[in-house]
C-alpha cells in the first residue's frame, strides 16, 4: 500500500519530468504554464483528496504528458488507477471528453455529443466514458473568472446528470469513501477548479447543482 508522503513525492518527480519534458520555447511554456501546468497541479490536490477519503492510487506509466488536444481514453497513455475502500478499480485520466446525456437519452451524433473534463476519474475505461461511467470530473479554469466560465460549468454539468429533490451520496461516496453528497443522478461529483479568487463569487447557486468550486491556487 502506498502511502501519503510516497504518493506526494511520486507527484513531486511527475512535476520536475514534465517540467523537463516542455520546450524551450518561452510563448510554448507560457501557455503551459498557464493552462496545462494548473490541471497538473490540480491534479496533485485531487489525488490528496482521494487519499483523504480512504483511496489508495497507484501511478501506471512513468511521465504523466497531457494531450494536444481532448480526446479518447487509451489505457497505454499515463493515468492513475484508484482502489476505492470497498475494493473497486476506478481509473484517472486527463482531457478525455465523455459521451453526453442528450447522446444517452436521445442518440445524438451530431458534435454536441461529446463534452470535454480536463479530469476524469471514471469506472472502467471505455474509449470514449459515457456521462453515467463518470464518479468525479474536474474542469481547471487557471485565467480571469468570469460568468461565461459559469455558464459553461453549468452546461456541462447538465450533460452529466439531472438534479434531483434532495442531496443523496455521491457514486464514490457508495463506493466506502468519506462522504460527500449531491443532488444529482447519476450522482456523481464535480469540481471546477480555479485560480482567479474572483471565482469564489460565482460558487453559491453551483453548489445547488452539485458543482464544487474549489479556489486551488499554488
Amino acid at each position: 500500500m502506498m502511502d501519503l508522503d510516497q504518493a506526494e513525492q511520486d507527484v513531486e518527480a511527475m512535476f520536475a519530468a514534465y517540467a523537463a519534458s516542455i520546450p524551450a520555447d518561452p510563448s510554448e511554456l507560457a501557455t503551459m504554464k498557464d493552462g496545462k501546468l494548473y490541471e497538473l497541479f490540480v491534479l496533485a490536490k485531487l489525488i490528496d483528496d482521494l487519499y483523504s477519503r480512504g483511496c489508495i492510487i497507484n501511478f501506471s506509466g512513468t511521465t504523466l504528458k497531457f494531450k494536444a488536444g481532448p480526446g479518447m481514453i487509451k489505457t497505454a497513455d499515463p493515468h492513475f488507477e484508484v482502489e476505492t475502500p470497498d475494493g473497486r478499480t476506478l481509473y484517472l485520466f486527463v482531457d478525455i471528453e465523455f459521451l453526453t446525456m442528450s447522446r444517452a437519452a436521445l442518440g445524438v451524433t451530431d458534435n454536441s455529443d461529446r463534452h470535454e473534463l480536463d479530469i476524469v476519474l471514471v469506472k472502467g475505461a471505455p474509449a470514449y466514458p459515457s456521462h453515467d461511467e463518470i464518479v468525479l470530473g474536474v474542469e481547471c479554469k487557471s485565467g480571469a473568472f468570469s460568468k461565461a466560465l459559469l455558464k459553461q460549468a453549468l452546461g456541462v454539468r447538465r450533460e452529466m446528470s439531472l438534479l434531483t429533490p434532495f442531496e443523496r451520496p455521491s457514486c464514490l461516496s457508495d463506493m466506502g469513501a468519506i462522504e460527500r453528497r449531491v443532488r444529482a443522478e447519476p450522482a456523481s461529483e464535480f469540481w471546477v477548479a480555479h485560480l482567479d479568487p474572483a471565482g469564489s463569487a460565482y460558487q453559491d447557486g453551483p453548489a445547488f447543482f452539485g458543482i464544487d468550486f474549489r479556489h486551488i491556487e499554488p
